[in-house]
C-alpha cells in the first residue's frame, strides 16, 4: 500500500444551508423562512438588522452574492434546473 502524501487536494467551499445573521445570533435552517420562524418563536425578542446569507462547508457565513460565487466556482448546479439568478437563494440549494 502506498504511503499517504502530505499534499491533499482541498475541497471547494460550497453553501450547505441558509442562515440569518443578526448582531447577537446566527440562525441556520433549510430555508431563510425557517430561520425567521425560529427567531419569531424565541422567548426573548431578537433585534435586527437581519442579514440573509448561507453557511458554507467551511462553517463560514457568507452573503447571497458570495454564496452564488462559491456555487458557480464549484460547478454546483441550481436545484430545479432553472439556473441561478443574480444572487443565491435557499431554493437553489435543494
Amino acid at each position: 500500500m502506498a504511503p499517504r502524501t502530505r499534499t491533499r487536494r482541498r475541497k471547494l467551499e460550497i453553501c450547505i444551508c441558509a442562515a440569518v445573521k443578526c448582531p447577537t445570533l446566527l440562525i441556520r435552517g433549510h430555508r431563510h423562512a425557517d430561520c425567521f420562524r425560529n427567531l419569531s418563536e424565541r422567548p426573548m425578542k431578537v433585534e435586527g438588522p437581519f442579514e440573509q446569507g448561507f453557511i458554507t462547508s467551511r462553517n463560514r457565513f457568507v452573503d447571497r452574492e458570495e454564496g452564488l460565487r462559491l456555487q458557480l466556482r464549484a460547478g454546483v448546479p441550481a436545484f430545479g434546473g432553472d439556473g441561478y439568478q443574480d444572487q443565491l437563494y435557499s431554493e437553489d440549494l435543494y
